[in-house]
């Protein structure tokens, strides 16, 4: 996805900006690593474990359990966040319901838990992280209770609306209210990167081009409103 910002430099902004350092779920990857970058609002789905007495309530077939509600109200360009106490045996999507996500626009799913049908998931074109293959159904262990709520996936604490971001380092999240901060940040701070990659492909020291000094901005900046000149990498 163009325009995405790279998962790595995102949080690094993120613990700079906001001493966020729980913002990357764990225990997760991408089914397809070569379709895996993304980046949307959460819409999040919280499953709990199976209780013998509800599990008639929360039952997909129940008319007027959760199950279905919580899957048709991701908007197009959210990214669904499935919170199912990692249960890595338990299979949470199929290629049904990934199908009808993927119809819908959804940008991408990032889930705790095991999927069903990985290769069908996977060819479906739409970015899944996950904890692997699982083919047990998730009504063996899981019952979903609720969606659009507050949940607790991968170890971090992720809300409705959050931004959440993928690419092949893994997922980071970012508060709704830093996004377009952070994003301009992680842009400035790629565009510096570029700008040093060159600077030590042309045969510079590392030391003081990165981690980027004072020094190195304002050669930066200079750089830049010079045109970002190929044949002269430091101006002044």
């Amino acid at each position: 996805m163009t325009g995405t910002p790279a998962t790595a430099a995102l949080a690094s902004v993120l613990q700079r900006r906001l001493g966020l350092t729980r913002n990357c779920p764990d225990g997760m990857r991408p089914l397809d690593p070569a379709r895996c970058r993304f980046a949307g609002p959460a819409h999040t789905i919280r499953y709990l474990p199976l209780r013998e007495d509800a599990a008639s309530r929360f039952h997909p077939y129940t008319p007027d359990a959760p199950f279905a509600a919580a899957f048709e109200r991701a908007a197009p360009g959210a990214v669904v966040v499935i919170a199912a106490m990692g249960h890595a045996g338990s299979g949470i999507l199929g290629e049904m319901i990934a199908g009808s996500l993927r119809k819908r626009g959804v940008a991408g799913v990032v889930c705790d838990a095991g999927m069903r049908d990985v290769g069908d998931i996977a060819a479906l074109g739409m970015p899944v992280f996950c904890a692997g293959p699982a083919p047990a159904s998730s009504t063996a262990s899981l019952m979903l209770v609720d969606h659009s709520l507050p949940v607790a996936c991968g170890g971090v604490s992720i809300f409705p609306g959050d931004m959440v971001v993928g690419d092949a380092d893994g997922v980071v999240v970012c508060p709704a209210s830093e996004w377009e901060a952070a994003s301009a940040e992680v842009a400035e701070r790629e565009a510096i990167e570029a700008y040093v990659r060159l600077r030590i492909e042309a045969g510079h020291a590392l030391g003081g081009l990165y981690p980027p000094t004072d020094a190195t901005r304002a050669a930066f900046k200079a750089w830049q409103a010079a045109g970002s000149p190929r044949e002269r990498l430091v101006i002044g």
